[in-house]
């Protein structure tokens, strides 16, 4: 094909950034179309879990605005007040956060969520490119391999509220940093290996779990590939591979190891099991839910025990189609030696079979319940037990799919004239298969007692009985600002939940006088009319909309 760009740093920036960056912006707009529309008025989330990302981002920007109240961002005593709780269990991706510290200096909350929900499809699609285009020195068979795991239904599955696995675009660029540090070995490589994957771990716990394993499998691989596993004591290995070891645990370690502490002394509460969250084996070859003609497939998806978030993993048949082709002339491919094109199919197999969970499932039926190889790896890594989520390792199944369809596509469009129905018809199918479905955007309207509440003394916690989830109780604390009795977070430590058994007591016997007291409750949000009289406390209306009342609890004595 004819040659489009030179190689001066114009060519180069706009080659590698600014055309791959507008190009999956625009395709996001479209695919997603009509809900760029909603940019300016309602967040790009759902209304359950997309509101916790909400609060996280509210939630950091709050606590480094207040350094001297909120003395850091992984322990909050706006939730599960009057005890607090860590937040190191939270699904809080503190790379959008305080990313978004920078946006809400001068956009609103709901256009910085918007921005940062936007940008991980687009990032995405732009670091895949970058580590597709290193494998294959293809533009346009890296610009598709960015697509396919951008725009894949893994990804707009989770755009489902889990804003946590929706930030999948520093994978790429860890494992590109990484190959290169083992062809390249320096200092500057260490630190950009070390630097991405501390940035993947700032998304999601999985994902940087996934890239420690993908790290170590490629490492293995070149030792087997050079029939030497000594390599790695050579002065320039030795010395960067140290240096990425000790700015790994500078970095992560910060994270990882305070988090591997609790949960040995204090394990979070409502962990998953991993049989229930598990990939039935057909997911990969029947559309989910989240597709747009979901509806063709509905006798079989609607039979899996996982919800649409989890369930909608299909990879699509152009892409099985340009896996079957590469296989079948991997030996002959002018661009790449067999061993790389192998590497990848190994890392597609790897996490596919890690991804089918303890117990082979079809077609949402256990039919084996032996021994898997994601249960060999739970018992050499037992903190894997603390994930439970298998079905989430199809996102690197997903990208090792697009790499082989990156290098697949090279050899096609290397003789385009020959090629171009075939190529054509795979691109037809490929953007046919990854439509998604309408896709829900949340309101960011407030009621106006949670505005109420934010004009109210700050003296004491909340417990808002008038929310009609807990993921809007999280929320319209963004607007009021109250520390919140009971609250919502994604892994719950345990001796939180042993202390809070005592304010249910409390609050099923309507006992007021130890709310005040004892768990120093000071507004009561309801919808129900109270009418209360003790000699120590008082519960007065302070405010009514006529669906909701607030009410202050006041000790006697005070007056």
């Amino acid at each position: 094909m004819k040659r489009v760009f030179n190689n001066s740093p114009f060519s180069i920036i706009a080659r590698h950034g600014a055309i791959p960056i507008s190009l999956y912006l625009l395709l996001f707009c479209l695919l997603t179309y009509p809900l760029i529309l909603d940019f300016n008025t309602r967040f790009f989330t759902d209304a359950g879990d997309g509101l916790q990302n909400v609060w996280n981002i509210w939630w950091i920007n709050t606590a480094v605005s207040q350094p001297g109240i909120h003395p850091s961002i992984w322990h909050t005593d706006l939730l599960h007040f009057p005890f607090g709780t860590t937040l190191y269990g939270q699904t809080l991706n503190p790379f959008n956060g305080l990313t978004a510290i920078a946006l809400l200096r001068f956009l609103s909350l709901t256009h910085s969520f918007n921005t940062l929900v936007i940008f991980a499809f687009v990032m995405g699609g732009v670091t895949s490119y970058w580590l597709a285009y290193h494998l294959t020195r293809s533009f346009w068979g890296s610009i598709i391999a960015g697509y396919i795991f951008t725009f894949s239904s893994y990804h707009f599955a989770h755009y489902y509220g889990h804003m946590q696995l929706i930030s999948l675009q520093w994978i790429p660029l860890f494992l590109l940093f990484w190959i290169l540090l083992l062809d390249r070995p320096t200092i500057l490589l260490a630190l950009a290996s070390s630097l991405s994957l501390y940035l993947v771990l700032l998304c999601d716990y999985y994902y940087f779990f996934y890239c420690i394993l993908s790290g170590g499998l490629i490492l293995l691989w070149r030792m087997i590939e050079r029939r030497d596993i000594r390599f790695i004591f050579q002065r320039d290995y030795l010395i960067s591979l140290s240096s990425f070891i000790f700015l790994a645990l500078a970095s992560a370690g910060q994270i990882v190891l305070p988090l591997m502490r609790l949960s040995r002394i204090d394990p979070f509460m409502d962990a998953h099991k991993p049989i229930n969250f598990s990939l039935d084996l057909l997911a990969l070859f029947i559309p989910g839910e989240a597709w747009k003609f979901s509806t063709w497939t509905e006798p079989y998806w609607s039979k899996l025990p996982l919800g649409l978030s989890e369930a909608s993993v299909y990879l699509g048949y152009a892409v099985i189609i340009l896996l079957f082709y590469l296989w079948l002339k991997r030996s002959t491919v002018l661009f790449a030696d067999s061993s790389k094109v192998t590497l990848w199919y190994l890392l597609l197999a790897f996490f596919f079979l890690m991804a089918l969970g303890p117990a082979l499932q079809v077609g949402g039926k256990v039919i084996y319940d032996g021994i898997m190889p994601y249960t060999i790896l739970e018992t050499l890594l037992p903190f894997l037990k603390l994930s439970g989520v298998p079905v989430r390792m199809v996102v690197m199944v997903t990208l090792a799919a697009s790499m082989l369809c990156a290098l697949a596509l090279r050899e096609l469009i290397a003789n385009f004239p020959k090629n171009r129905f075939l190529v054509f018809a795979l691109l037809a199918l490929l953007v046919f298969e990854t439509v998604p479905g309408q896709l829900p955007s949340t309101s960011t309207d407030v009621p106006s007692y949670a505005r109420a509440l934010a004009d109210l003394p700050d003296d004491g916690g909340v417990l808002d009985l008038a929310a009609s989830t807990r993921y809007l109780q999280l929320y319209y604390q963004t607007a009021h600002h109250k520390p919140l009795a009971f609250g919502y977070v994604s892994r719950l430590p345990s001796s939180v939940a042993e202390k809070e058994t005592g304010l249910n007591r409390a609050v099923n016997r309507q006992d007021y006088t130890k709310l005040w007291d004892s768990y120093h409750i000071r507004y009561l949000v309801t919808g129900d009319v109270i009418e209360y009289k003790n000699q120590y406390v008082s519960v007065e209306l302070v405010y009514q909309d006529g669906s909701t009342n607030i009410y202050r609890i006041e000790c006697k004595c005070k007056k």
